[in-house]
C-alpha cells in the first residue's frame, strides 16, 4: 500500500468566523472550546462536562479499552497530549481512579478552563511540537493525529523514542474518504484547513525508526501500541 497523506479540511458553519482559515491553532481551539457551544465546546460547568462525556456510549466503551490497555501493561501513571475537552480522559479516570492521570493541551483558555473542571487530574499545557514528554508510565495520543504533519510526527516519536506509547486515530483513511476529501476541498464550500488525514501505510510509515508496533482497536477507532525499539 502506498503511504498517502492529505490536507483536511472541515465545515464549521457559522463557527468558522471564530476559527478562521486555519484550525490547527491554540487561538482558533481555543474559540472552539469556551466562546461555542457545538460538539468541539467545553462545557463550563462539572455537571455539564460530567454530562458530555456519560451520554456518550462510544466515548465510555473507548475509555473502558484504553484503561484495560494501562491495566494489562502495570501503567500507574498515564499521560494523555492535546485532550481538548478531556471527556475520554474523565471516563479513562473513572475506570480505575488509583491510576494517576495527566492531561495536557496547548490552547490556553480551554486548559484554564479545564483545570478547574477536572482537578482529579494534572492538568497542564503542553506543546507538541517542542515539549520532553510528560512523567508517566506510557503515554496517550488520542485523536491527535490530524494536529501535525509528518515531519512533525517523526520530530515528535524522536522525542519520545524511549517511551511507551498508545496512537488512538481519529481515522485510518480509505481511497474512498481520501477522494471524498479531494472533492470537499475543491468544492465552494467555506471549509476551514483541519490538519491531516491518512490511510494506513502513512501512519505505520511515522513510527518505523523510533518503535516496534501492534495494531490494536479501542473499542471503535483503529490504534497502535508504540514500544521503544531495542
Amino acid at each position: 500500500m502506498i503511504p498517502l497523506t492529505i490536507r483536511h479540511v472541515y465545515d464549521f458553519g457559522p463557527d468558522r468566523e471564530l476559527v478562521g482559515d486555519d484550525l490547527v491553532r491554540p487561538e482558533a481551539w481555543d474559540a472552539l472550546r469556551v466562546r461555542t457551544d457545538g460538539p468541539f465546546s467545553l462545557p463550563d460547568t462539572r455537571e455539564a462536562w460530567e454530562r458530555s462525556a456519560l451520554e456518550r456510549p462510544d466515548l465510555v466503551e473507548r475509555a473502558r479499552a484504553v484503561s484495560a490497555w494501562a491495566d494489562a501493561q502495570g501503567v500507574r501513571r498515564l499521560a494523555s497530549y492535546g485532550v481538548g475537552g478531556a471527556t475520554v480522559e474523565y471516563l479513562i479516570w473513572r475506570e480505575s481512579p488509583s491510576r494517576e492521570l495527566v492531561v495536557s493541551d496547548y490552547a490556553p483558555a480551554a486548559v484554564q478552563r479545564l483545570a478547574g473542571l477536572f482537578p482529579e487530574a494534572d492538568v497542564r499545557r503542553f506543546d507538541l511540537l517542542v515539549d520532553p514528554p510528560l512523567p508517566g508510565d506510557a503515554h496517550l495520543f488520542h485523536r491527535v493525529d490530524t494536529e501535525l504533519t509528518n515531519r512533525q510526527w517523526r520530530a515528535l516519536l524522536r522525542r519520545f523514542a524511549s517511551e511507551r506509547i498508545l496512537v488512538v486515530a481519529t481515522e485510518v483513511a480509505d481511497m474512498r474518504r481520501l477522494s471524498w476529501e479531494v472533492r470537499l476541498r475543491l468544492s465552494r464550500r467555506p471549509t476551514t484547513r483541519a490538519g491531516w488525514l491518512r490511510n494506513r501505510a502513512a501512519f505505520e510509515r511515522l513510527w518505523r525508526d523510533t518503535h516496534d508496533a501492534t495494531a490494536v482497536r479501542m473499542h471503535d477507532l483503529e490504534a497502535w501500541d508504540l514500544r521503544p525499539r531495542g
